[in-house]
């Protein structure tokens, strides 16, 4: 198959390799096995299952947890490093630096690497492919995908190792199957060394979907590919290459060089510029590096408050109009009163806004993770120390991310306006999406959470697949608003609020907030304002591979054809796509606006609500509906509550009870099912007074609900109240 020539020696060293370690359990660089079960076991232990969280650099917290490790395991680290190296070309690592890597960890064993050693010459020089930021930086989630893989491989017989790497198919299952093997870019990286026929020389999965459905349509017209399955996109990208050797016979195959780059790069891969793309993530918004104290000592404090603080001996700091009296103020102290401490006294209270985004950071090299302020500057003056303080969304990283081996160094104040380091900021971020594992979200974890049985949530996702738009329509308390964003998670497959935009509907919102609209502006003349739903379909539009979810509360509030506009064709399901666009109401007479077959409407209705005929016909018409009812008797409502400590007796109660009063509700020829009171008032996370609890409840929001559906009739409301309290 696709053999690029440059490659040879290092397809032949990976040969040697499969031969020797793999297969016979040996060593490349030595003549002592170390390919062995008890020494992968060994670095699981020691690096694995031991992290080293201090602020060092990666080779350094490796000689640390290697420092009592046998010889044995610490030689085999090194080849595992040699291995990690061989498809990375020179352009991203320098051959002596992969050279002096692998030579000085061997070195730890006590021993030293010959300075002709076969492995280490030419083998080393040009390497196949520049794998990325993401793969450089995060060579210990690699490794630990690769002790994991080779401990599961080393347990295998030796005629089931050979029966695998005679199969090349079997084997991409097999290692697919591995922990986090379909998220990991070694994986690729393996399967192409061993089978360099079948496999390309491409360790990031979006490239192989891109290639196998531009390049598959272009040539066949067939590029139906499944993203959810590694191994489905190899095979599709298998047939893919076949189709170009045959068109292109003779010829080495690159998709990385012309010809065949531009067959699939261009608009298929979306290229926005650093500014182009903050916008578009963070909008207007400031971002900012902060310091959770000396070491980052603060950080699991603040996470767990949603809070950033400082520490500066000072009482509350609006007292200070301006940035001279902080100055004084801490020379008062005692403290510094450098320009760096008042600049940062200064920015914190006055400067930091609402929506800002912060990155939280330890030392100049590592990131710990970010978050996006929520609240205004706080004095609390009964904490221990950082009284001073803003509430913050914190979202941690599940690993640190060390930007050291990118030689970029963050700022040292504690505080620092960061903006204008887009490049930086997107670079984090990347990292941050692609480095480390993310955490698979499907129907089971949406279950867990939720009281629907299984067969009405497979008909919800089915029928928003389907037609592209549902409305969840149901009671007051039914969860529709918390029902909603995992049925977000499952379409997207993990929980990623940022492909995930709500709105709320109302009497007054427009066609103006929603699609497009002219503003004024503060020069006292008028820009042309691009809406919310305008702005997340192009956002779509840019990631055709991944699903979006627009999610409207309240939508039968609002006057439909007044805020869609002609939109409103263009969300129906066989509407969707560049075909069908149409000019838009305020765009210039050029610009064509359609809505992507990757973005879906979920819309939230409350039964409840008494204008509901009024665009009723206009939603049926476009949007499959799914009614969710009060789940009271569901044996997960119960076990809900008592594992928040609530009584077996009043447990039983409030199921009786609030069953009782929504079948008087449906009874009743002016209200009906669509009245009934939902189990998520009584859905609450701990519960310390149970009688007192369910009171409130009842008292203050079961109640002024029955005034208002019998607000002619003051009597029978007593009546139930006094039925629900007795």
């Amino acid at each position: 198959m696709t053999r690029i020539q440059s490659a040879r020696t290092i397809l032949e060293a990976s040969q040697r390799w499969r031969e020797q370690c793999l297969l016979d359990g040996g060593s490349l660089l030595g003549s002592v096995d170390l390919w062995r079960n008890e020494f992968f076991r060994e670095l699981i232990d020691r690096i694995v299952n031991q992290p080293d969280e201090g602020n060092h650099s990666f080779e350094e917290k490796l000689k640390n947890q290697l420092s009592s490790a046998s010889q044995e395991s610490i030689q085999l680290c090194a080849e595992v490093t040699w291995v990690y190296y061989l498809i990375v070309n020179s352009t991203s690592v320098k051959p002596a630096t992969k050279r002096d890597q692998i030579r000085k960890i061997w070195s730890w064993s006590g021993y030293e690497l010959a300075e002709d050693h076969w492995a280490l010459t030419d083998v080393l020089e040009q390497g196949i492919l520049n794998p990325g930021v993401a793969f450089l930086t995060g060579r210990w989630l690699e490794f630990r995908f690769i002790f994991k893989m080779m401990l599961d491989w080393t347990l295998l017989s030796r005629q089931d190792r050979e029966g695998l790497l005679n199969a090349p198919w079997r084997f991409a299952d097999w290692i697919t199957s591995r922990e986090e093997g379909s998220k990991r870019q070694m994986r690729h990286a393996v399967l192409y060394l061993l089978f360099p026929d079948e496999f390309e020389p491409i360790v990031a999965v979006q490239h192989k979907v891109k290639i196998a459905r531009a390049i598959g349509e272009t040539i066949s017209g067939n590029a139906r590919v499944d993203p959810s399955s590694v191994t489905s996109v190899d095979k599709a990208l298998y047939e893919v290459s076949r189709r170009l050797e045959e068109k292109y016979p003779g010829k080495e195959i690159s998709y990385y060089s012309s010809p065949i780059k531009d067959l699939w790069q261009g608009p298929i891969i979306p290229s926005l510029s650093p500014d182009e793309w903050y916008k578009e993530r963070f909008g207007k918004a400031e971002a900012w590096v902060f310091a959770p104290g000396r070491n980052a000592v603060m950080w699991n404090e603040f996470c767990e408050q949603s809070i950033a603080g400082i520490g500066w001996e000072l009482d509350d700091l609006t007292e200070f109009k301006s940035r001279e009296a902080i100055e004084e103020a801490l020379s008062e102290s005692g403290g510094s009163a450098s320009k760096t401490d008042v600049s940062t006294i200064g920015s914190f209270v006055n400067e930091i806004e609402i929506g800002d985004i912060i990155l939280a950071k330890r030392g100049r090299k590592t990131i710990l993770g970010w978050g996006t302020v929520t609240g205004g500057y706080s004095y609390e003056s009964d904490r221990s120390g950082y009284c001073h303080t803003r509430s913050v969304d914190w979202r941690p990283f599940a690993s640190e991310l060390d930007l050291s081996e990118l030689g970029r160094l963050l700022p040292t104040k504690t505080l620092t306006r960061y903006t204008s380091n887009k490049e930086t900021i997107r670079t984090i971020f990347d990292l941050a999406k692609d480095v480390l594992p993310q955490t698979v979200y499907n129907k089971t974890n949406a279950l867990q959470d939720l009281f629907l049985d299984e067969m009405q949530f497979d008909r919800i996702l089915q029928s928003i697949l389907l037609r592209k738009n549902l409305i969840l329509q149901g009671p007051p308390g039914v969860g529709k608003t918390f029902i909603a964003r995992r049925i977000a998670w499952c379409l997207i497959g993990q929980r990623d609020n940022d492909s995930v935009e709500m709105v709320q509907f109302h009497q007054s919102y427009s066609y103006e907030d929603f699609v497009q609209g002219w503003r004024p502006t503060e020069e006292g003349g008028f820009t042309l304002h691009d809406g919310v739903f305008y702005q997340f379909c192009k956002k779509a539009e840019r990631f055709p591979d991944k699903s979006f979810i627009f999610i409207i509360d309240e939508i039968n509030r609002g006057n439909l054809s007044r805020i869609f506009g002609e939109l409103l064709m263009l969300i129906e399901a066989d509407k969707r796509g560049s075909e069908f666009a149409i000019p838009l109401t305020y765009g210039s007479t050029d610009e064509r606006f359609s809505v992507p077959s990757n973005m879906y409407i979920l819309g939230l209705m409350n039964t409840a609500d008494r204008s509901l005929a009024i665009v009723d016909y206009a939603l049926r018409r476009r949007f499959a509906f799914e009614t969710l009812k009060p789940e009271f008797e569901s044996s997960k409502f119960r076990q809900q509550l008592q594992e928040c400590g609530v009584s077996d007796k009043l447990t039983s109660r409030i199921i009786r009870k609030l069953t009782s009063l929504n079948e008087t509700i449906c009874k009743d020829k002016d209200l009906g099912s669509g009245f009934q009171i939902g189990h998520s008032y009584f859905v609450m996370e701990e519960n310390s007074n149970g009688e007192n609890w369910y009171r409130s409840v009842i008292e203050a929001q079961i109640v002024p609900l029955l005034h208002e559906y019998w607000f002619d009739r003051p009597e029978k409301v007593s009546e139930l109240t006094d039925d629900l309290l007795s």
